[in-house]
This record gives C-alpha cells, structure tokens and sequence, in this order.
C-alpha cells in the first residue's frame, strides 16, 4: 500500500504517520492517509543540530502542526527554532498554527512568491478547496515571518554542528523550496517529488519540473530522499517517477499537436506497465497534469 513500508529506522507510529529516523538529530516524518487520518497528509521532517532545530512543513492541520511542535521537543529537547515551508498547499501549510506558543514559536521560512500565494488564497471571500481538496475556511492561515532572499538562489542555516541549505526551485508551484541536510546527506523535496502517487499538477509550471527534477536528482547514490507524499528514497528508487513525468508530458505535447483539448486527452491517458503502479489521491488527477502542459505550452 501506498507509503507503508519504513525505509529509515520506524521511531515512532500513529494512525496518520510514521517517524523514521535516519541518522542521529534527522528524522522523516511520512504521513499514511489510508486509515481516513489526515492530521497530517503530507510529510516533512526534523534537523538538530547543537544550537537549533528546524522543523519542515507545517502538514494539514493546527493538530499535525502541534504535533509535530511537541515531538521535536521531546526528540531534541527543545522548541523548533525555524519552521521551513516548502510551498503553498494547505497539506503543507494549514497546520502552521499548531507551531504557535505564547513565546512567539519558531521563526517561519518560505519564499517571497509563497507568502504572497498564501495571502491571496486567504484573502478570497469566495476561495474554494484547492485541487488536492485540502483547503479548509475554518483554519486561520499563518503566513511565514521569514523569508529566503528572491537574489539569493540558498539559503544555508546553521544549526550548530549541522547545516542546512534551502534551495528555491520552481515547478510543482510557481516558488518552491527543497531541503538539504549536509551530514547525511538528506534531501527534504517538497511536492517536487511524489514517490509512489501519480503527482499534483494543480498550479505547476511543468516544463520548469521537470528541469527542477534534473537538477534535484543529480546526485550521489548514498543521498536520502523526503518526498513530498510516498515513502523515502533512494535516486535509484526515484528513476522510474522521472520517466513517469517524461511520459506524461510526452501525452501531452502529443496530444496538443492532434488538437485533442485537455479536457479529452486526460480521459485516454493511461500510464506503461513497465513503469509500475501509482497511487491516485482523486479519480480526475491526471486532468489537471494535461491542463498544466496545455496552459503552458499554449501560453495560457
């Protein structure tokens, strides 16, 4: 089943998600929705280091976000100093409320792109679930207090013994953000990477994901992966979601050329055997992959 089998050393389970130790002073947090518990959806993680913590993502909900604000006290011993967002989608970003303490919290980094996202979204009177179906009216949106410089590619944070480096990418979302731990070599993906689920093209610039993909996945064989949904990874084990993206779009452009609008292609696209099983979190989520392609590639 979908995200259910631990990669990382199993620390902790509850109903909606797992906590998989990778080294000491990193943890992965995979959420499991199968049992209908969406506390938390997506996953992040923790890095410790000697002086600091920082946690990534804020997940679905005020409840995930608290969660995961006590469990890095009671791993590391002290309150998350940074929360890192990796982009706008409420499975990411509703829960950022559940980090807030009567001292303040921890300080709260995204993009420039992403704030400016989210306080848009927010500000709709008649704002309607995103494409996922996680956005909720009766969940106060926090917007992040810091932000990664537009003229700045990273961003490294020390942490005391342990860096970590925010790098801005596009592509799943018009800003995103991965996260690289440096020993070990740990990498928070974001929604760039869907290990297992067919992936979430709502507000995607695909071209540029693919492109973020190349880069993101030019790496050494002993590199970790966090994805965004799925279980963690190695590069090898993420070589067949890159062909599945390559396929798509292939599907597309072809699609396109034929004059086939989106709103039919989607409905004959059906994805190789040769490249395994992948999950779908709705019936309809390939419609919104030929719709990104053709809103790009027709300038739209």
């Amino acid at each position: 089943a979908f995200a259910q089998q631990p990669k990382g050393q199993a620390q902790l389970t509850t109903p909606f998600a797992r906590v998989e130790k990778i080294a000491d002073g990193v943890w992965a947090v995979v959420s499991v929705t199968s049992g209908g518990d969406y506390t938390t959806v997506s996953n992040g993680g923790i890095v410790a280091g000697r002086d600091g913590v920082l946690c990534i993502e804020g997940f679905n909900t005020p409840a995930g976000g608290r969660w995961i604000n006590q469990l890095a006290r009671e791993l590391t011993g002290r309150w998350p100093d940074y929360v890192v967002l990796t982009h706008l989608h409420g499975d990411h970003s509703n829960g950022l409320e559940g980090y807030l303490r009567q001292d303040g919290g921890p300080k709260i980094i995204s993009t420039a792109t992403t704030r400016e996202l989210m306080a848009e979204r927010a500000a709709r009177v008649d704002s309607e679930p995103d494409g996922m179906g996680l956005v909720n009216a009766n969940i106060k949106t926090v917007l992040p207090d810091a932000l990664v410089p537009a003229r700045e590619e990273r961003l490294t944070i020390d942490l005391g013994g342990r860096s970590v480096t925010l790098r801005q990418r596009m592509g799943h979302t018009p800003s995103d953000l991965t996260v690289h731990v440096d020993s070990p070599r740990v990498v928070f993906t974001g929604d760039l990477v869907f290990n297992g689920l067919f992936p979430f093209y709502g507000d995607a610039i695909p071209s540029r994901w693919i492109d973020a993909l190349d880069n993101l996945l030019d790496d050494d064989d002993e590199t970790t992966y966090v994805p965004g949904h799925g279980s963690l990874a190695s590069r090898a084990d993420l070589e067949p979601y890159m062909e599945l993206m390559l396929h798509t779009a292939e599907a597309a452009k072809r699609a396109i050329a034929n004059g086939v609008p989106a709103s039919e292609a989607w409905e004959q696209y059906t994805i190789p055997e040769s490249l395994g099983e992948w999950g779908k979190f709705r019936p309809d989520v390939y419609r919104f992959a030929f719709e990104a392609w053709e809103k790009e590639l027709r300038g739209g």
